[in-house]
């Protein structure tokens, strides 16, 4: 079981990771981004990181469903307001309305959740990442 533990915190590192370079490759070209397309990166990057963090700390630590809600709705509201202030106050407010959805939602699915519902909320966290670094045209 401790080795479970040790990957689920190397997954969960990884989803830093990617939040951090997909934030400072959005962030040297933010004046490229649109209005409509700020909401979408506001409300993604949020939503997403929500979900998957919920549901893969509540699948690797069952025993402590509060504090890991707790958590989980924290960090994605700080998420939706730094991806969502890189563009105007309207989507910073979306980030952080998808950010408290999702992050009361992600541990609600960890309850149910099996390693195959875990590795597909990481591939999402990689695949939602990617296509908002390539949605923004120069």
């Amino acid at each position: 079981m401790n080795h479970l533990r040790i990957f689920i915190i190397l997954i969960l590192l990884s989803y830093v990771l990617v939040c951090v370079v997909s934030y400072m490759y959005l962030r040297k070209i933010r004046y490229q981004i649109s209005y409509h397309l700020g909401m979408n990166v506001a409300m993604t990057s949020s939503g997403i990181m929500g979900i998957s963090v919920g549901t893969l700390l509540v699948y690797g630590f069952p025993g402590h469903y509060s504090m890991i809600t707790i958590f989980t709705t924290i960090l994605a509201i700080l998420i939706g307001v730094i991806f969502g202030a890189l563009v105007d106050y309207q989507t910073l407010l979306s980030g952080v309305s998808s950010g408290i959805m999702s992050g009361l939602m992600g541990p609600m699915i960890g309850m149910a959740a099996d390693l195959s519902l875990v590795a597909f909320c990481t591939l999402l966290v990689y695949v939602s990442f990617a296509l908002l670094c390539f949605s923004v045209r120069s």
